[in-house]
């Protein structure tokens, strides 16, 4: 097992809402869907999107109601796409052959250090494709790494590789959504983001509905450059019975039983297979008065 040993910052606190977006570039417009599917589908992401901790505003959910009225399906799929692209970060054709190609959608690429960012991303499923729709990246890729050889491990993650591996990314598909594509030609799908780091950092997410199914030419990858604000770093102290500045383990979970930091992104002194970090006391030896 080889774990770069770099440390990591500890009880960084972030704020999880819907932020502003930014025309980085318009999705296509999709016509001719059924609106009633549609509706369905739409509220079961704006749920998600609430249990998930980044609800719509007041604005965004009095736009999406009267687009939910709406009887005629050509103006109804007009005005849900008005309301949903901008929270797109992305945006998915999947062609009559099955091939996928990605589009920068208008959402800020803005994420949060030490947690996680929610996204939509618009699907244009020109084959009614009911296949999973996966996503991955390479800075995703695992910080650590373990041999099958104990007495000679293999060093498989060489630090320099560490700072490139910096974020995690998952394809939400949990209730009240389905885990697959419904097949309707539009649908909204969501992603979760994990960021370690502060600052700009860039990330390629490639996107697919099952293997061979990426277009040529690399088109199902988008490089996005995204902005990392920083968390704000909390000091402990930590005592032992006898008073004196000890070193403490401590299990941080947020309301959806997410542990802190991930454990995907854990570097040294923690580990990736224990929910618990490790931190000494934030007290200064130099300072300490007590016996």
């Amino acid at each position: 097992m080889n774990l770069p040993r770099v440390a990591t910052p500890f009880f960084l606190l972030v704020c999880s809402c819907c932020l502003p977006t930014v025309h980085a570039g318009e999705l296509d417009l999709v016509r001719g869907v059924s609106g009633q599917p549609l509706k369905a589908q739409v509220r079961r992401v704006v749920k998600a999107l609430g249990d998930l901790g980044e609800p719509l505003t007041a604005d965004q959910k009095s736009q999406l109601a009267a687009a939910l009225k709406e009887m005629d399906d050509d103006k109804a799929g007009a005005a849900i796409q008005a309301v949903l692209d901008p929270l797109c970060l992305a945006g998915v054709n999947i062609n009559p052959e099955s091939r996928v190609k990605v589009a920068r959608g208008d959402a800020a690429a803005q994420l949060n250090e030490q947690g996680w960012r929610v996204f939509l991303v618009k699907v244009h499923n020109e084959a009614g494709v009911t296949a999973r729709l996966g996503v991955q990246s390479p800075n995703a890729a695992p910080v650590y790494a373990r041999s099958s050889n104990a007495a000679a491990p293999a060093l498989r993650v060489k630090p320099e590789d560490v700072p490139n591996r910096w974020m995690d990314v998952h394809s939400f598909d949990g209730q009240p959504l389905n885990k697959a594509l419904s097949g309707l030609d539009l649908e909204y799908r969501i992603i979760q983001l994990y960021c370690r780091d502060r600052g700009k950092r860039e990330a390629t997410l490639k996107f697919d509905v099952g293997q061979g199914t990426q277009d040529l030419g690399s088109r199902n990858e988008l490089a996005i450059l995204f902005e990392c604000r920083p968390a704000v770093k909390v000091e402990v102290e930590i005592l032992d019975s006898n008073g004196k500045p000890t070193t403490g383990q401590f299990v941080i979970r947020d309301a959806r039983n997410r542990v802190y930091p991930a454990r995907s992104r854990r570097l040294a002194p923690d580990f990736f297979f224990h929910d618990q970090v490790y931190r000494h006391s934030e007290v200064d030896p130099n300072n300490w008065t007590g016996q």
